[in-house]
């Protein structure tokens, strides 16, 4: 009985991990200086469904621990997300001049 609610925890810890990154990329891909597309996406289509998806990964994150937790771990992870984004977009975009150089 135990195991099956520590694989819901963990099913239920993917999905929320999954949608809060899925709301970060988009909320980030919809900035105009992104520099992962050569245009930015649709600005508020977007930023609503990334925010949209951010909700979903903070309610997903409420139903293994407390609600204020589950806040905490998202922008823990927002903050992450948004901090290597623009870096792995820089080394991206290295990598293919050191090939040519």
């Amino acid at each position: 009985m135990f195991e099956n609610a520590a694989m819901a925890d963990t099913a239920f810890h993917g999905l929320a991990l999954a949608a809060t990154m899925a709301g970060i990329v988009c909320l980030y891909l919809s900035a105009p200086r992104q520099q992962w597309l050569s245009r930015p996406l649709a600005g508020r289509r977007s930023r609503v469904v990334g925010a949209l998806a951010l909700l979903e990964g903070w309610l997903l994150w409420s139903t293994v621990m407390h609600p204020v937790t589950a806040l905490f771990t998202s922008l823990t992870i927002a903050m992450l997300a948004f901090t290597i984004l623009p870096f792995a977009a820089a080394i991206r975009g290295a990598a293919p001049a050191r090939r040519e150089g």
